[in-house]
C-alpha cells in the first residue's frame, strides 16, 4: 500500500474510534509527519484523499478539520483500532527469530556491563549465602529488608507507601505483566505512548490487547489536552506511561505535565501503570519526577526494578500497588510465580539502604551523562548535523531520526558486526511507525572502535537521501 494511503487509513481509524471529534482540527502536517516518519508532502496527500472522501475539509491558513461524525464506541474502538501492518509484524517476528539480530537488539536494550561497581554486592551475596535467609512467613510478597529499602528510596521522592502495598517480583517486566493481567479489562484497549518501551508493546501483543497510542514529543512529551481528549472520547480505562527518563527518548516530563495527567485520569476514572524502571538514572535532578508523586487515591500503580542500574545477575522487580495489592498478590500466587531467592532479596535490601549504593548510582549517572554527551557530539559530527537527535535528561538511550528514505528495519536485518548496535524505530510503535528512527545505547565507554562503528551507522543513514 502506498504510504499516503497508509497514513490516511491511520487517520480514518482514529476518526472511527472517536479520537477526533466532529469539528476538531486534525494533527498538523508537521506533527503527523513526525509521528509517522513520513514526509509532510505524504501527509498532505493523505489529507487530500480524506477530503475527497468527505471526511475532512481544509481551511485557508488553518489546516484540516473533521467534517463527518465520529463513532466513539469502546467496543468498536477495541475491534477496529489500527494495528501493526502484517508485513511489519512478519518482519519483526522474522528478525527476532534470527539469533544475530536478537542478540544485537538485546545488547542495545541493556546498559553496558560494568556501569556500576558490583564488588561490594558480590561480597554481600557470598556472605548471605553462607547463612540461612528464609523468607519470613508473614511476608509472602517480599523480604522485609528489600521492601524497607524500596520504601526508603521511594520516600526520598515524596512517595509514601505502606509496606504491605509493595510486591516483589523477579524482574521489572514480570511486575508489569502482573499489573497488566490484573488491571486490563477484557476487550478494551490500553493507551500507550508512542514511541513506547517496546517490551510493553510485546506484552500487549502477546495477550491480544489492542494498543491505542498517543504521540509523545521527544522534548515536551505528551500533550495533556490530547490525553484528556482521548480519555473523554474513547472511554479507555487503563494506560501505560513512562514519565521519567523515557525509553527510548531519554527525556522526563515536567511536574506540571505529570500533575495534569494524573488529574485527568482521576476525573475520567482511569488507572495508570507507571513504568519507573529508569528513574534512578537521571543526570541532574536529585529527586526524579513521578506520576505517583501526584497520586492521592491510588490512581497510579508504579512498577520498577534494578535491571537498569545494577548487574542483571542482581535483577529484581517490584510494584507499588496501593489499593490494588490484594488483587495483584492473589493473581501472582494463582500464577505460581516465585519470589527471588531470599538471600538475594536480603543482599539487595542491605545494599540499597547503604551509602555505597548512593555513591555507586551517583557515579553511574555522572558516567552516563558524560557518555551521552560524547555520543551526541560524535553522531552530530559524523552526520554533519543531518541526523536529528533527542537530548536525554537521563538513562542511556538516544532517539535518532534519519532521512525520510532511511529504513531502520532494513538496515537492522542486514547490518554487520562493524555497525553500531541499535533498535529499529518500528519496534516502538503499535502500528509500525518511526521507520526512519532508531534508538542508540550510549552507556558504554567511547573507544576508537566504537566511534568508528557509530560513524559508519551515521553514514549509512545519510546515504538513504540519495
Amino acid at each position: 500500500m502506498q504510504r499516503f494511503r497508509q497514513v490516511a487509513e491511520l487517520v480514518r481509524k482514529r476518526i472511527d474510534g472517536g479520537l477526533i471529534a466532529p469539528g476538531d482540527k486534525l494533527p498538523s502536517l508537521r506533527r503527523l509527519a513526525c509521528e509517522t516518519g513520513v514526509s509532510v508532502v505524504t501527509v498532505y496527500r493523505a489529507y487530500e484523499l480524506l477530503e475527497s472522501q468527505g471526511l475532512c475539509h481544509s481551511r485557508d491558513r488553518s489546516g484540516f478539520y473533521l467534517s463527518s461524525p465520529g463513532k466513539p464506541s469502546l467496543h468498536r474502538l477495541a475491534s477496529d483500532m489500527p494495528v501493526m501492518p502484517p508485513d511489519t509484524v512478519r518482519a519483526l517476528d522474522g528478525s527476532l527469530a534470527g539469533l544475530h539480530f536478537h542478540a544485537r537488539a538485546c545488547a542495545a536494550t541493556l546498559p553496558a556491563a560494568g556501569l556500576i561497581a558490583v564488588d561490594g554486592l558480590n561480597k554481600h551475596l557470598r556472605r548471605a549465602l553462607l547463612h540461612n535467609h528464609p523468607l519470613p512467613e508473614q511476608a509472602p510478597d517480599g523480604h522485609p529488608e528489600l521492601i524497607s529499602a524500596i520504601l526508603q528510596r521511594a520516600g526520598r521522592r515524596e512517595l509514601f507507601i505502606a509496606p504491605d502495598q509493595v510486591l516483589v517480583t523477579r524482574s521489572a517486566m514480570e511486575a508489569f505483566n502482573l499489573c497488566l493481567d490484573s488491571l486490563a479489562q477484557s476487550g478494551c484497549p490500553v493507551l500507550v505512548e508512542s514511541p513506547s518501551f517496546y517490551p510493553v508493546l510485546e506484552s500487549l501483543r502477546h495477550r491480544g490487547i489492542k494498543a491505542l497510542e498517543i504521540y509523545s514529543h521527544p522534548q515536551q512529551g505528551i500533550d495533556p489536552e490530547q490525553f484528556e481528549h482521548i480519555l473523554r472520547t474513547t472511554g479507555v480505562k487503563l494506560c501505560v506511561l513512562m514519565a521519567c527518563n523515557r525509553f527510548p527518548t531519554g527525556v522526563s516530563y515536567s511536574r506540571g505535565t505529570l500533575q495534569r495527567l494524573v488529574r485527568a485520569a482521576r476525573e475520567h476514572d482511569v488507572t495508570i501503570i507507571e513504568n519507573d524502571m529508569t528513574a534512578e538514572l537521571g543526570y541532574g535532578e536529585l529527586r526524579s519526577p513521578s506520576l505517583k508523586e501526584f497520586d492521592s487515591d491510588d490512581r497510579v500503580v508504579q512498577f520498577g526494578g534494578t535491571a537498569a542500574y545494577l548487574s542483571s545477575a542482581y535483577e529484581v522487580g517490584w510494584v507499588l500497588a496501593g489499593k490494588h495489592t490484594p488483587q495483584l498478590s492473589a493473581n501472582r500466587h494463582l500464577g505460581a510465580t516465585h519470589l527471588p531467592h531470599p538471600a538475594l532479596q536480603a543482599t539487595l535490601g542491605h545494599y540499597l539502604r547503604s551509602r555505597q549504593a548512593e555513591r555507586d548510582v551517583r557515579n553511574s549517572c555522572a558516567a552516563l551523562a558524560q557518555r551521552m554527551q560524547q555520543g551526541i557530539e560524535h553522531i552530530k559530527a559524523a552526520s554533519a548535523g543531518k541526523l536529528s537527535v533527542s537530548t536525554p535528561s537521563g538513562s542511556y538511550q538516544c532517539w535518532v531520526r534519519g532521512p525520510r528514505q532511511f529504513d531502520s528495519m532494513k538496515l537492522a536485518m542486514s547490518a554487520g558486526v562493524d555497525t553500531f548496535d541499535f533498535i529499529p524505530g518500528p519496534f516502538f510503535s503499535p502500528v509500525g511507525s518511526f521507520s526512519n528512527f532508531m534508538a542508540l545505547n550510549f552507556s558504554a565507554p567511547w573507544t576508537p572502535t566504537l566511534i568508528e562503528k557509530l560513524q559508519r551507522l551515521a553514514e549509512t543513514a545519510i546515504e538513504a537521501r540519495s
